[in-house]
């Protein structure tokens, strides 16, 4: 796949987007995982769908190669250091908990069983662990749906995510799950951002000549989803079952 500036000016809006939220100066900001989400969507299923027209075993040694050199070089680097200053001072107390979730890429469950099994030096991993999980399922969808169903699906995706966080918001109420804890269990499940990832993939094959010029595109929907997304901060509570099953990846899902 060809480099797209346009999509690394809009990564960086992403990366701003998150960094304000985190330091509570954009109560929206959380908008930014769910650009990183799309654009996962759209660039994975670009790449993926340039090679596949080859076989199996080389189209997903190829892949997988390609993100092991990507990612796990700087990722599991961090958890390396962390892990020496662990052993070196012997805190966090936590880490040596939070360490199975962390090297196997499923932080984003450790909430699920023990509500204090979070640390805010590992607070950005959660969305990267829900990155990985799709990209062990993802290649297999796209190699084995065609072009014409593969549409299809993503608008199906896009359909189901609300009934799917919906259907995780009454497991967690029916186990007494408290409303923020609730909330945050539900947005990090991988199934709920199913539609994020299905928008941009849908996007990445869509036929170009048939659509409209893409500043026309991204001015008018960035306009509409922003007025939307504004309209339900402001008038859903962000820990309602309500906020939780419709209004989280609504502004660019």
């Amino acid at each position: 796949m060809k480099h797209v500036p346009a999509l690394d000016s809009l990564r960086g809006i992403a990366v701003l987007l998150v960094v304000f939220h985190h330091f509570k100066w954009l109560g929206i900001g959380w908008i930014g995982v769910q650009i990183f989400f799309v654009l996962s969507g759209f660039l994975i299923t670009s790449i993926l769908w340039e090679q596949k027209d080859r076989r199996l075993r080389h189209y997903l040694g190829r892949f997988y190669w390609r993100r092991i050199l990507r990612i796990f070089p700087v990722y599991y680097g961090f958890l390396f250091a962390v892990s020496l200053a662990y052993l070196s001072v012997g805190e966090p107390v936590a880490f040596g908990d939070l360490a199975p979730w962390l090297f196997s890429y499923t932080y984003n469950f450790a909430r699920f069983f023990e509500p204090e099994m979070t640390w805010r030096y590992f607070g950005h991993l959660w969305s990267l662990a829900i990155e990985e999980q799709f990209y062990l399922v993802w290649p297999f969808v796209v190699y084995w749906v065609s072009k014409r169903s593969f549409l299809r699906l993503c608008i199906a995706l896009v359909m189901l995510a609300p009934l799917f966080r919906w259907t995780a918001g009454l497991y967690f109420l029916a186990h007494d799950y408290p409303p923020v804890r609730l909330a945050q269990c539900v947005y990090t499940l991988p199934t709920t951002h199913l539609d994020a990832f299905a928008v941009g993939a849908a996007l990445s094959v869509m036929d170009s000549r048939k659509l409209p010029s893409p500043r026309s595109v991204f001015l008018g929907v960035f306009i509409a989803l922003t007025l939307l997304g504004f309209y339900q901060w402001g008038l859903l509570d962000p820990h309602s079952r309500v906020a939780s099953d419709f209004g989280y990846p609504i502004y660019l899902s």
